[in-house]
Order: structure tokens, then C-alpha cells, then sequence
């Protein structure tokens, strides 16, 4: 993200398999960024298609300890789940600032895409270059790709 300074000196980390697990991929998360001294700072964890549960937070606060980044972002495409309190939730997430540092940041996959594309670069930009990512992406299925074919013919973007 060259428009936000806090990024100056850092680089994204090797993005793995989107069908691996947490345990046979050795990383932190989904994605990671580490700093020009190769210490990782930030660490995002996707779950799609998954209510946010205690579990997945126990979970982030096991890779914060081994891994040791300053911010953990969790990602996800519902909500907290209904039968675990938020309160729990919030409790962990605190804990974890004040025994750790580090700052965990738990929010839907959608509001945050909306939230930084508006930072980054722009949009007929972002398009292009995701546009190539999705079509070089051997993992990403035929009938994904020709989604995106379907909504770039429905977008009108003015250069």
C-alpha cells in the first residue's frame, strides 16, 4: 500500500494456498507483513463463510504469542456468532493488548474492503491489477473467473 506511510518499509509476506490450514501452512495468517527487518507487524486471518467464535479467537491469540505481531486483524464474512457474547470476545481482545501489545482487530470482510480501497490506489487501478491476480490464480475456479467477467461488463468506469 504505497499511499499509507506505515507501510514505507514493509513487504507482504509469500501469500500461501487459499485451501490450506492454519497448521500445515506455518504462518501467522491469510496474510502478513513484516518490516525491513523482517519482523512480522501485521497479521490478517480470513474467514469466510464463518461466524466469529471464541475459538477462532483463542486461536489468533495462540499465533500472537508464537509469532508475536503488533496487530492481528480478523476477517469475517458474518457476524459474531449469537450464542457467544461479544463481551467474551471483547474480554479476550483486551487481554491481549494489555499482556501482549498486540492490537486485534475483529470486523466484517465487506465494510473493510469498502474502508481501504478508498485508501489505496485508484479504483480503475485496483481493477486492473486485480483483474490480472484473478486471471493468472490457478486455485480460483473457472466459474469465479467468469463472475468477474460478469461484473467488470456491468461496471461503467470513466479514465
Amino acid at each position: 500500500m504505497r499511499e499509507i506511510s506505515r507501510y514505507n518499509s514493509c513487504t507482504l509476506g509469500r501469500l500461501g494456498s487459499h485451501t490450506a490450514s492454519d497448521r500445515t501452512s506455518k504462518t501467522a495468517g491469510d496474510i502478513e507483513i513484516f518490516n525491513k527487518n523482517n519482523h512480522l507487524v501485521e497479521a490478517v486471518e480470513i474467514k469466510h463463510g464463518q461466524e466469529i467464535t471464541l475459538q477462532i479467537v483463542y486461536r489468533a491469540k495462540d499465533k500472537i504469542l508464537k509469532y508475536n505481531p503488533g496487530r492481528y486483524y480478523i476477517f469475517a464474512s458474518k457476524d459474531v456468532k449469537q450464542s457467544e457474547a461479544a463481551q467474551q470476545l471483547n474480554a479476550v481482545i483486551k487481554e491481549m493488548a494489555s499482556e501482549h501489545g498486540c492490537q486485534v482487530i475483529v470486523n466484517g470482510i465487506i465494510p473493510t474492503i469498502k474502508y481501504y480501497l478508498r485508501l489505496i490506489m485508484s479504483i480503475t487501478d485496483f481493477i486492473e491489477l486485480y483483474s490480472k491476480l484473478i486471471e493468472s490464480d490457478t486455485e480460483i475456479q473457472k466459474i469465479h473467473k467468469e463472475k468477474w467477467n460478469e461484473i467488470l461488463g456491468r461496471l461503467m468506469i470513466d479514465d
